[in-house]
């Protein structure tokens, strides 16, 4: 099994409106963003998929978050989990979205949420917990 992994990022400010804790405030973050297509094939070119076309359907998948209040352009609350499952959404829709695995979202250095194509999940409690 190959696979094949993308980063790209954006700024954008949010606010946790039920969170208890500064992050109830808005502020900004660099929003880093990774998604993970696997396959068990290589083209008659050596090569999975072209991971210039994957950095390019990923950032697409996350222009329009650039320089945005998160807030306002989301119909849920903009948590790194949200945007980890709307963006897998997104891609799964466009050019090898069949291969599409997973997406990470870095919301701060060191930590990250993970949205899975795999269903296998083990309760954790939430933030604020």
């Amino acid at each position: 099994m190959y696979q094949l992994k993308v980063e790209s990022s954006f700024d954008a400010a949010h606010r946790l409106p039920k969170y208890n804790g500064p992050c109830s405030r808005v502020h900004g973050h660099h929003w880093v963003v990774q998604a993970t297509w696997a396959t068990d094939t290589l083209g008659e070119n050596g090569i999975a998929i072209d991971l210039v076309a994957l950095r390019r359907l990923l950032r697409q998948a996350l222009c329009i978050y650039d320089h945005q209040s998160l807030n306002q352009i989301m119909s849920c609350t903009p948590t790194s989990e949200n945007l980890a499952r709307i963006t897998f959404e997104r891609l799964q829709k466009l050019d090898f979205g069949s291969y599409l695995t997973q997406v990470a979202v870095e919301e701060t250095p060191g930590t990250c949420a993970v949205y899975c194509k795999d269903k296998e999940v083990t309760r954790l409690p939430h933030r604020g917990d």
